[in-house]
């Protein structure tokens, strides 16, 4: 026993002495990995008082009980994936001498080493918690560990939490570490730097720095200078919040009322040419959604690692599903049923109860699709202005197809034969148009369109089978409001509508603010019945 006890002593003489002659923090890591009993646990407590932020990360693993070695390398698990074949791989994130994402292909969990840290060692480390997450592989959990220190008193503090924001690469979190540090500075002895620490508070733009303010306002024995710089940095940032809000109501605005275009563009198309109120038209948008998620089961089953690829191949596929189903619809119930509004009604909303039966006996009542990367996260404008690139994306895609229907309309022989029957049926089939084709293709277009915004719907919400649904009232109500069969009309009042929700809800909640919505369109009717853009000459007014 005494022998056993004498090697352990000389054993740790021997490690402190190597780590005096080198680089002392690569040493105690090699010893915490690699060591046993009594040296790993010296080495432990040597980076735990060394407080130093690359080790962060190291010790963080070892609480998790999630560090492994990898060709030597002390590393963490970072994404799991999974294969075609149902096998696990994870992404690796290297640990110390850099806390960063290794560019090795992800591995099998067999194939890694695992570093076993007894509990004992584990809660020596547990006290630094609050340091260690400060470079922790997740940004959101850094995030919070910097939020742990805010509105601390203890100065000392601040040497530290500089220290690990120095290594740090994310902007937001950054943020967040100044947000900290200034708010203790809040407390500091110094007027000086009390007044220094508002200013930069007001400058950072954190996520809490008006709470901050608003909590530090109400502290007692504030001097009076201190009082109004903190009262004017409150006033300055409930202004620019107030600025942000507005913007951001209009980016909403503007979305909402892109996926209404969307929605109602092909709408307007068949309402116009044919006067047929198609109660289906919803449920060719919940078949191009679907024709999506059918897409992504297939890609993922065939390339598990395509990303989001399949949605690209989606849009054009959609379109083609979806005006399908438009062709056949048409074909099949609709063209019997010209000239006979009341029928047309009921027929359609039965379809679309056959549709949504359908969807929910295939698929079932909820389904979703992922969000390709490229069209993950959003464009920070600025710091607390955050624009969606889903968002984006669709009012890019509607642009681009209003523009599409523009040039097909107004720029070919199939949209001059169009417009000719939407405005005389029997003229033009005098001089040799065939309205039935012009029919059928029409319809195929119609669907075709809500099918790319059943495919672009899936970056905002759920596949569900009634989704239809939701917006059908909506999109005729912005049919009618711009004027039948009116391309520009449908897109000035679906932005109309769309601004008017967004400014309208936050103030009467979502309900009463859709009622208004409708009150103001119904008397907006009685002034102009036709719409925004009603048509013009002897055929109009017939």
């Amino acid at each position: 026993m005494l022998k056993k006890l004498i090697l352990t002593l000389f054993a740790g003489v021997a490690w402190i002495t190597i780590a005096f002659a080198q680089d002392s923090t690569s040493v105690w890591v090699e010893q915490m990995i690699n060591g046993k009993g009594e040296n790993r646990a010296i080495a432990i407590e040597k980076l735990i008082k060394a407080e130093d932020a690359s080790t962060f990360p190291l010790l963080g693993a070892a609480i998790d009980k999630k560090l492994y070695l990898h060709e030597s390398i002390p590393v963490t698990l970072g994404e799991k994936q999974t294969t075609a074949n149902g096998d696990e791989r994870f992404e690796l994130i290297q640990l110390y001498p850099e806390n960063k994402k290794l560019a090795a292909t992800p591995v099998a969990l067999d194939k890694l080493q695992e570093v076993k840290i007894s509990r004992k060692d584990r809660l020596m480390i547990l006290p630094m918690s609050g340091y260690i997450n400060l470079t922790n592989a997740d940004p959101e959990k850094r995030k919070l560990a910097y939020t742990q220190f805010q509105n601390k008193e203890d100065q000392s503090l601040i040497k530290r939490l500089r220290k690990a924001l120095a290594k740090e690469p994310e902007e937001d979190v950054k943020r967040i570490g100044l947000e900290a540090i200034y708010s203790i500075q809040l407390n500091d002895k110094s007027n000086q730097v009390k007044l220094a620490a508002i200013d930069s508070l007001e400058e950072n733009l954190g996520p809490n720095t008006q709470y901050i303010l608003e909590e530090y306002q109400k502290k007692e024995g504030l001097s009076e200078e201190v009082k109004e710089a903190t009262a004017a940095a409150i006033a300055s940032l409930d202004s620019r919040a107030g600025t942000l809000s507005f913007i951001q109501n209009l980016f909403s605005g503007l979305s909402l009322g892109s996926i209404l275009i969307l929605i109602a563009l092909g709408l307007s198309i068949i309402y116009g040419l044919a006067g047929v109120i198609n109660m289906a038209h919803g449920e060719f948008l919940m078949i191009g959604a679907y024709t999506t998620f059918c897409l992504q089961e297939i890609f993922l089953s065939i390339a598990p690692e395509s990303g989001g690829l399949f949605f690209w191949f989606a849009l054009p596929v959609s379109f083609l599903v979806s005006g399908l189903f438009g062709y056949l619809v048409e074909w099949l119930v609709i063209r019997h049923l010209y000239h006979k509004p009341l029928e047309s009604l009921l027929a359609t909303w039965g379809i679309s109860l056959v549709f949504i039966q359908l969807a929910r006996t295939i698929f079932g009542d909820l389904t979703a699709v992922k969000t390709p990367e490229a069209l993950a996260g959003g464009w920070e404008v600025v710091p607390q202005l955050v624009l969606p690139y889903n968002r984006i994306f669709v009012i890019v895609l509607t642009v681009a197809l209003i523009s599409m229907t523009y040039l097909m309309l107004f720029r070919t022989r199939m949209g001059l034969r169009i417009r000719s029957v939407t405005q005389n049926r029997n003229m033009s089939s005098c001089i040799g148009i065939n309205t039935r084709k012009i029919d059928s293709t029409t319809f195929f277009i119609g669907s075709g369109i809500a099918g790319v915004a059943g495919c672009a719907m899936t970056l905002i919400g759920n596949v569900v089978p009634d989704m239809g649904q939701t917006y059908i009232v909506d999109s005729f109500l912005v049919v009618v409001t711009g004027g039948v069969g009116k391309l520009s009309g449908a897109i000035i009042s679906g932005l109309g509508i769309g601004f008017l929700t967004k400014f309208l809800e936050p103030v009467f909640e979502a309900v009463y603010g859709k009622v208004l919505i409708l009150v103001i369109i119904i008397l907006f009717l009685q002034f102009k019945p036709k719409g925004l853009f009603p048509d013009k000459g002897r055929i109009g007014d017939d």
